[in-house]
């Protein structure tokens, strides 16, 4: 991968693993892809119109945040979850989810790690931060891989210095989303 920053909206919309509605990739773990296997990470941003069932995705953990619009309430089996605007939130992609709109059509930026494979920490701008954590991976070991995002209403940027300094953290704009994902080596990005 190499470093980027663009205007999502201009990246094509791509039909939802279900059928109903688009999404936008921003960027998907090109490692995995290159040895033939299933992505370990995907940060796409969806635009949701109506309700409906929510995509399954078994075996990933997903973190989504609302980047515009009132949010969305999940329902499923046992599980309600509520997508509001800043606000990160962590779900497993296994469950079945209806999803309803609090309050008219909303975009929301998701990331999927592929559980066991990827850790992933979620930040939201804003004066009071939510950080969540997403996904697993054990190995500490030196040889790990570091990829860092920041997504905001209309741009995406991969940050290739990967600093993890206080002052990058606080320099996070109200409007912005970052996402850190660690993961085992090849191919470092940082």
């Amino acid at each position: 991968m190499r470093a980027l920053h663009v205007n999502w909206r201009d990246l094509p919309p791509e039909p939802w693993k279900n059928g109903g509605g688009v999404t936008r990739t921003l960027a998907v773990d090109d490692a995995a892809r290159a040895r033939k296997m299933p992505p370990r990470w995907r940060v796409s941003v969806a635009d949701i119109t109506s309700d409906g069932a929510y995509s399954r995705f078994p075996g990933v953990d997903r973190v989504s945040v609302v980047l515009s619009g009132a949010g969305v309430a999940l329902r499923g089996d046992g599980v309600d979850i509520a997508l509001l605007p800043g606000r990160a939130v962590a779900f497993a992609g296994d469950v079945a989810l209806q999803s309803r709109l609090l309050d008219g059509a909303v975009r929301v930026l998701n990331l999927f790690v592929l559980r066991g494979a990827v850790h992933a920490q979620v930040r939201c701008g804003g004066a009071q931060p939510v950080i969540v954590n997403a996904g697993s991976w054990e190995d500490a070991d030196a040889h790990a891989s570091h990829v860092r995002m920041v997504v905001d209403a209309q741009n995406f940027y991969i940050d290739s210095s990967c600093q993890d300094d206080a002052a990058s953290a606080d320099a996070l704009p109200p409007d912005a989303v970052r996402i850190d994902l660690r993961m085992a080596a090849p191919g470092a990005f940082c």
